[in-house]
């Protein structure tokens, strides 16, 4: 993770990007603090002409005039500094989450497995709110700070050298308390952050799984988990406000202090006659000026600790580099022939979702190819990140060009390894995987994932409608083609049920759909797609007897354009494929049909004759 200097320097860099704003409000500010110092001379002229000089009002009407519009021209300038700071930190903000969200987005699952939900969200979206502030206020006050105080000051020095020498002794000592209590509270800002990100991890989490947890009784122990984590981000949002108080008692009383010793001075050559009351009182009003900026970037520096805090989150996320197995060959030429799905991500533009990512897509190249992919993995070594062994030990597996094969094996033998290896969420450590004879790596390649569809036992559906949700596989989709597939999914007829049909809005993840439901929702979706790789997770867990065999029909028909590797835990699944593969402990040990496994009485005879059983042993 960078550290504090780091962040500082990356999100400057960031707001350079953005130079109009800041320099607007920059010098909108510098003007509203220089015109302090007519404002003033001419209050002082006001009070001089009216209670020492005994001049009416005609005679100090010009003065009033002018005062008046030093007050309104300052006002002004304030309000321009201000919006401007404000449009340069929310263009800062916005470019950040843009640049973090594309960035998430591109590494995929392989990456966002690894890091909660709700932290993510929490980084993402709180992250760069806190570093709006930051920009928006505090570099502008950082730059005010350098260049009013030194004007004023000199200006003063010009008036009066004694009061001018302690403005200019006295102000830099306010930074310098300013840095040493930042250093205490930047740490506590840290741990601050840290908090709310766990914190929001685990509210999500404990939303996500409601159900779950009061099944098996332990909302009560997440719910005390929950009252903690509040504790503990209550306990070190309180240390930061204690340092944020102490700062701006610090700093009130350093500037009070050095006004006090410019009024105590000025006072005592006022009486004896050695200053006019007109250069006494205009350093008096000066003196103020002078500290103001001090206290507004004290004011301003607990927005800055924050917004530094948040920054070092977000920028891990850009400085880490996407894992990229080194033996796996890289992949092949745009001009490679092939057939891959049409552009998109799992959320398409009609949903909102993922248009950063989809834009950066480029139109497949090569020709039409209905009869699915060959696939070969040769030699695969893979592990999961954190782990002390291999998931896959050397792995060989043939696919396709066409057909079904079937994957079946013990508990942990790397069946899901498989599909997460061919889908791009698990990095291979050494091997190559090969596509009609190309290398290609699927934890980097867009192209490879547009050309397959995957089926997991637990689908996710987006916010949107059901019709949004099928054309996941497809954006640019016509509404014959969704129906088509999903008649062949055997979706259509509980679609149509709907109170709108296939306009129903879903809600969170198709919450008011049952499992089978929202499993033959995510089949239509691959259905659509029409990819050269279809891998399914069992698919048929959560389907009745009837449903089941006609799904068995379709994937058949899909099998004959497309290569279908299934992950397979029902018998009648396995019996139905062309090829099964046997795996155990991340090898292939068997491979062949149905019948021809049984009579050879291995692996595969154990697994599926040994007690009778309907299923196969599941990962």
């Amino acid at each position: 993770m960078p550290g504090a200097t780091e962040a500082r320097r990356a999100l400057l860099a960031r707001a350079r990007r953005h130079p109009g704003w800041l320099v607007v409000s920059v010098v909108a500010g510098t003007l509203a603090g220089l015109v302090a110092i007519p404002q003033a001379r001419l209050l002082t002229a006001v009070l001089n002409g009216g209670f020492l000089l005994g001049r009416d009002l005609p005679a100090l009407s010009g003065a009033l005039v002018w005062l008046l519009a030093a007050v309104v021209f300052r006002a002004a300038a304030i309000y321009l500094s201000t919006s401007a700071g404000h449009r340069a930190g929310e263009r800062v903000a916005r470019d950040l989450r843009s640049e973090v969200t594309a960035r998430l987005l591109g590494r995929g699952p392989a990456y966002l497995e690894h890091h909660a939900s709700g932290k993510l969200s929490a980084e993402v979206l709180e992250g760069t709110g806190r570093i709006e502030p930051y920009v928006a206020r505090f570099l502008p006050q950082a730059a005010l700070t350098v260049i009013v105080p030194v004007l004023v000051a000199l200006y003063v020095l010009h008036l009066d050298p004694i009061s001018g020498v302690i403005l200019l002794v006295t102000g830099p000592l306010v930074p310098l308390f300013l840095w040493l209590l930042g250093t205490l509270a930047e740490q506590r800002a840290q741990r601050q952050w840290r908090a709310l990100s766990i914190l929001s991890a685990q509210a999500l989490d404990a939303l996500q799984g409601l159900e779950t947890l009061r099944l098996f009784g332990r909302a009560t122990d997440h719910e005390q988990a929950m009252a903690r984590g509040g504790e503990r981000y209550r306990r070190t949002t309180l240390d930061v406000l204690k340092v944020a108080f102490l700062s701006g008692f610090a700093l009130e009383l350093l500037a009070m202090l050095g006004t006090a010793m410019v009024a105590v001075t000025v006072g005592l050559r006022l009486a004896t006659g050695e200053l006019s009351f007109s250069v006494a009182l205009t350093t008096l009003l000066l003196a103020p000026e002078f500290y103001l900026p001090f206290r507004q970037l004290g004011a301003h520096h607990h927005a800055s600790m924050e917004g530094v805090a948040a920054a070092r989150d977000l920028l891990a996320h850009l400085a880490q580099e996407a894992p990229t197995p080194a033996a796996v060959a890289p992949e092949p030429a745009a001009g490679t022939p092939g057939r891959r799905g049409p552009p998109g991500h799992p959320a398409d533009a009609s949903t909102g979702r993922g248009a950063a990512a989809a834009s950066t897509r480029q139109a497949p190249a090569g020709p039409q190819n209905a009869a699915g992919l060959r696939i070969a993995l040769r030699r695969i070594h893979a592990r999961y990140p954190g782990a002390d062994h291999d998931a896959l030990r050397g792995l060989d597996l043939e696919l396709g060009p066409a057909g079904i094969t079937a994957l079946v094996g013990p508990t942990g033998a790397g069946k899901s390894s498989v599909a997460r290896l061919l889908i791009g969420t698990l990095a291979a450590r050494s091997g190559t995987l090969l596509a009609d004879g190309a290398p290609v790596d699927p934890t980097t390649s867009d192209r490879w994932r547009q050309r397959l569809a995957f089926v997991p036992q637990r689908p996710h559906l987006f916010e949107g409608t059901v019709l949004d949700n099928l054309r996941l596989g497809d954006p640019v989709a016509d509404r014959n083609t969704v129906v088509e597939a999903a008649r062949r999914a055997e979706a259509d007829a509980f679609i149509r049920a709907l109170p709108q049909g296939y306009d129903t809005p879903l809600g969170e993840n198709g919450l008011d759909l049952s499992g089978g439901e929202r499993q033959r929702l995510a089949i239509a979706r691959a259905f659509v797609r029409d990819a050269e790789l279809v891998i399914l997770d069992e698919i048929t867990a959560h389907l009745d007897t009837r449903t089941e065999g006609a799904l068995a029909h379709a994937v058949k028909r899909l099998s004959k354009r497309s290569t279908v590797l299934v992950i397979a835990h029902r018998l009648s699944t396995v019996r139905a494929a062309d090829r099964i593969a046997v795996l155990v402990d991340g090898v292939v040990l068997e491979t062949g049909r149905h019948a021809e496994l049984t009579a050879r009485g291995g692996w595969y005879a154990r697994l599926t004759g040994a007690a009778g059983r309907t299923t196969v042993e599941a990962s």
